[in-house]
């Protein structure tokens, strides 16, 4: 017969008490009970635990050893049974965030700061990448949530908006138009435009060139570009100019403006994107942290 954790938590309480009669109140028993379970439990191990006669109850140098060993498996099970309990309510496990690196200048660390604060016991695993990956880690649930540029769905996912941003363009600090406090798109003509490439974001992508193409204009197709942070360094070093997110002008980038653009349809929608099917409570609290932080629509 295996040991069982009811003998362990008699035992543990009789180790601490050294007294059969106040080991059996504790556990609420009755004495008999309480010495046929400690001869089960050394029957079981084939050693003796403790040395007893009318005058003394001591433990045995094994049985030293195995009450440190059944607090131990003992407190492991309660931390189980904690844990699991705080899982089913959604205030512990983990949680795959995916995320667009633009989000870092769009209060996303003070977003999941406020979360974790909240909910301490549950892990947050980011991932870097763009949103046609997220996307896709989501319909394979490799992530449980993401943050991307608004694009088309499957009927699969579901989104909250929480923000409309608008572009800006980025321009060098010399740049002849860097003192306006706001330009048309067509005053960038004759300027190369630098965008990031479509096989990182096309939805995003077509958004940009469509707007540049409106006014007469186009992308410089010779960068091959995946993030905005590289195409800013490019402004920076006088390479073009671009029209970025206008979160990117939070960031502590030297020697470039951000100059407002005067038409309206020049803006895009960022979302936290799930599964339509996810229902896990640890999904809809951030979720719903998300919406408290603010700017959810």
């Amino acid at each position: 017969m295996a040991v069982t954790f009811r003998q362990l938590k008699q035992f543990l309480v009789l180790s601490q008490e050294l007294h059969f009669g106040r080991a059996a109140e504790r556990l609420n028993i009755s004495q008999p009970p309480l010495s046929a379970s400690l001869r089960h439990l050394e029957d079981r191990l084939g050693v003796k635990l403790m040395e007893r006669n009318s005058k003394i109850v001591r433990l045995t140098p094994a049985g030293t050893v195995f009450a440190e060993q059944a607090a131990r498996i003992l407190g492991q099970l309660e931390s189980a049974m904690v844990v699991a309990a705080e899982t089913a309510k959604g205030a512990a496990g983990e949680l795959g965030v995916g995320f667009v690196p633009s989000m870092l200048f769009r209060d996303l660390p003070a977003k999941l700061k406020a979360f974790q604060t909240s909910h301490p016991r549950v892990e947050l695993i980011l991932q870097e990448m763009n949103s046609t990956r997220q996307i896709e880690w989501l319909l394979e649930h490799k992530i449980d949530v993401g943050f991307v540029h608004s694009v088309p769905l499957p009927d699969t996912l579901t989104k909250m908006t929480i923000e409309t941003e608008r572009l800006v363009a980025c321009l060098p600090r010399w740049h002849r138009l860097a003192t306006k406090s706001r330009i048309r798109i067509s005053e960038l003509a004759g300027e190369r435009i630098i965008v990031f490439s479509r096989g990182f974001a096309a939805h995003y992508h077509d958004k940009i060139t469509s707007l540049l193409r409106a006014s007469n204009l186009e992308a410089d197709d010779r960068f091959r570009i995946q993030h905005w942070f590289t195409v800013v360094a490019l402004v920076k070093q006088g390479m073009g100019v671009s029209l970025v997110p206008s979160s990117l002008a939070s960031g502590a980038f030297s020697d470039v403006v951000f100059v407002e653009i005067e038409e309206r349809q020049a803006e895009h929608d960022v979302a936290v994107i799930w599964r339509a099917d996810d229902d896990t409570p640890t999904l809809q609290k951030f979720i719903a942290s998300i919406q408290r932080f603010g700017g959810a629509a």
